[in-house]
This record gives structure tokens, sequence and C-alpha cells, in this order.
């Protein structure tokens, strides 16, 4: 009996928190990372980000194309001169034009250096966002652990308690041989046992359902072989939300639609182009018919003049989009500071019931080591020894469920700050 108790104790000991997170549930975090699809398809398309970044640069980089072409035309035109038989013709029937071409951009005020901004601060967000990814998966992951250690802990609890009713159930026997009990504590005791096996079997089928969530999280196969503690989610001590990842990725926002509205503008602005192109081509007089090498080289100038007020919509729009991303910001910061001062009194209210839980615990003990002993003396009846179980039991319970509850709660608060347990 006095094991049993002690298993008890030490199940439902109160542990202090740890200032950084078990080496085991940062090394799932990190499997997560690696395995989870939506974060490798986010990873693949930063890379095509980057691309479209480099692509927005080598508009400012010239363009060569190379040509070749043959026509025969029909008729072509002729001119008889008078008094003789030679007859003048100005183009030939067969056509061959061989050459190169090359566009380059002078100067467009800005248009360029506008377009790659945006690119870059796109590829910026998406680098964020998946940032943001990770860390939701890796709170995710967190959570499931302690779900995990709930369950683990209130198993042991049931294994506790069926293991003392077994000790119990045979104290009855023994008082029941002797005369100083009757058949139906006996059965009282074996009904209460089995409804704890059954109850262990319920935690026990949750605790799986939760393995198999993180086994889909990390890829790998845990079977039964986690044992995870929640007393380590520390509530941070300020309400601080610039590592936040969802306010990051607000004000990621704010930068691209910002480029935007810069975009927009530059859209008024003219470009220079210089053009140039060489090659063998045949039509030149006098002798039309043989290819003869050529050359152009100039500049184009192209002004906007009307539009059909396209531009100006187009920066219309970009300016609105710009409003809408500070305001959504600020919707951010405000649902976070709501969050945050609810996680807090959540807090505050979980370590004044884990308080309380653990001196009810303490004193269930001490009623059931006294129940105990009155009732191997005949002082009570099987009644009372069985409420001061069932009182043990229930403080056990409470307890855990309040620990769980606190830890939830720093966790959440870890969360809403931004901090990356998985790396500390």
């Amino acid at each position: 009996m006095k094991k049993a108790l002690i298993i008890i104790l030490s199940c439902t000991a109160t542990g202090a928190f740890a200032q950084s997170a078990p080496a085991g549930l940062k090394s799932l975090v990190q499997q997560s990372f690696s395995h989870f699809t939506q974060i490798r398809a986010m990873e693949t398309q930063q890379r095509i980000a980057a691309d479209q970044t480099t692509l927005a640069k080598a508009s400012r980089l010239p363009e060569v194309s190379g040509s070749a072409s043959y026509s025969h035309v029909y008729p072509v035109p002729k001119v008889q001169l008078p008094g003789s038989d030679f007859k003048f013709q100005p183009v030939p029937s067969e056509n061959i034009n061989a050459g190169v071409e090359a566009r380059q951009l002078l100067l467009d005020f800005g248009k360029s250096g506008s377009q790659i901004k945006k690119s870059a601060a796109q590829a910026g967000l998406l680098g964020v966002q998946t940032a943001e990814a990770r860390e939701e998966l890796a709170y995710q992951v967190a959570n499931v652990y302690m779900n995990i250690a709930f369950l683990q802990d209130n198993i042991a609890v049931q294994d506790a308690n069926i293991r003392l009713l077994e000790e119990t159930g045979a104290m009855v026997e023994n008082k029941l041989k002797h005369g100083d009990a009757i058949d139906l504590d006996l059965i009282n005791t074996r009904v209460k046992l089995e409804s704890y096996r059954n109850k262990k079997v319920d935690f026990t089928n949750s605790l799986r359902k939760q393995i198999a969530a993180l086994e889909y999280l990390t890829g790998e196969h845990l079977r039964d072989s986690v044992h995870s503690d929640f007393a380590w989610a520390v509530p941070p001590a300020a309400g601080d939300f610039e590592h936040n990842a969802t306010m990051r990725t607000s004000l990621e926002k704010e930068k691209v639609a910002e480029t935007g509205i810069e975009l927009a503008k530059a859209q008024y602005k003219p470009s220079l182009f210089l053009n140039a192109g060489t090659g063998f081509k045949n039509g030149y007089l006098p002798e039309i018919t043989t290819p003869k090498f050529n050359y152009y080289a100039g500049v184009s100038l192209s002004v906007p003049i009307y539009n059909g007020k396209k531009l100006r919509t187009q920066e219309h729009i970009a300016a609105t989009e710009a409003a809408i991303a500070k305001l959504n910001t600020q919707d951010v910061k405000e649902v976070l500071q709501k969050e945050a001062a609810q996680q807090h009194a959540d807090v505050v209210a979980g370590r004044d019931r884990l308080q309380t839980a653990e001196v009810l615990l303490e004193q269930a003990n001490k009623a059931l080591t006294l129940a105990k002993s009155r009732y191997r003396n005949g002082v009570i009846t099987y009644l009372d020894l069985q409420n001061a179980q069932t009182s043990l039991l229930e403080a056990q319970l409470s307890k855990i469920q309040y620990q769980y509850q606190l830890s939830l709660a720093g966790l959440e608060l870890m969360h809403l700050s931004g901090q990356e347990f998985w790396k500390q």
C-alpha cells in the first residue's frame, strides 16, 4: 500500500518550469520541418520567387536575337528603258535576309527598379510566410506533445489507483474471512476497480491517437516510445509582439503594398532604348541579287501620353491595397493583445488552481492514510474508505488537469511572443 502511494505522489508531483524545451521535442520539430508537405511546397515557392526577382532584374539586360528569312516575290516591278532591251528591276524576286538584332534599356527613370523592388518584397513576404508556417507547425507539434504528456500522467494515476484498489480488495477479502466485512464491500471494490481499468483503456486509446497525429506531423514511426513532459512551457514576462510570425507577415504585406504604389507611379515615366542590328541581305542596288553586309543603330523613346485612365486606376488600386494592409496590421496587433491578455488571465488562474490542488492532494493523501488505518481497526465503514480513495483520485486528476491547462496557456504566450523554442 505504501509503495502504491509513493507511485501516485511521484506521478502527480509538480515539476519546476524548465527554461528550455526538451531535446526530444526539439528533434520532433526539426523532423516535422523536413517532412511536412506544406513546408516543402512553400520552400519550393521561395525558389520560384527568387527566380522571379532575377527575371525582374533581367529587364535591364540587353536582348539579342537572330533571324533569317527567305521569300519569293512575284510579280516584281520592272522598267523597260527607252531605246534599249535592258529591263531595270529595283527589287529581287528572291529575297534573303539574315542578321542579329539587339535592344538595350538605357533609361526608364526608376520603372524597372520599382519592379525589382516589388519582386524582392514578394520574395521576402513568402520567406516570412514560410517561417510563419514553420512556427505554426512547431507549436502544433508542441501541443500534441503536451497532450501525450497529459494522457501519460493520467494513465500513470489510473495504474497507481488500480494497484491501490487491488490492495484494498485483498484487505476486504481478508476482513470478509474473519466476518468483519460483507460481500457488498468486496463487490463495490471490484466494480470500482473495473471502472478504473475501463478509464485507463479510454486514456490509452486517446494516447495512441495523439501518437498517430505526431507521426503524421513528423513522418516518424513512434509507436508508444514518446515520453513527454509539459512542465517546460514558461510564460514570457512581457507581451512583445515584434517577433510574432503573424505580425511579421502583416508588416511584410505592407512593404509589398508600398512597392505596388511605387510601381504604379513609375508607369507614367518614359523609357529610352538603344536599338542595333547587323547581318546580310540582298536587294541593294545595283546588284540586287547579291547579299551584302549591313547594320543599323539608333535610340527610341517611349512616352505614355494617354491610356484611358488605366494607369491612374492602377495607382488608386495600389494605394487602397496599402491602406488595407495597414488596417490588417492594426487588426492583427489588437487581436494579439486580446489573446495575450486572455492567456495571462489563464496563467494567473491556473497557478492559483494548481496551488489549491497541491494542498487538496496533500490533504487527500493524509485522509486516505488515516481511513485505511481506521478501516483495518474497524472504526469506519467501507463507504468511508471508498470516499477517501475517490477524493484522492479526484485530487490527482485535478492537479494534472491544472498543470496541463497552465502549460497550454504558457505555450500559447510563447507562441504569441514568437519564441522559437526549438532553437533555444
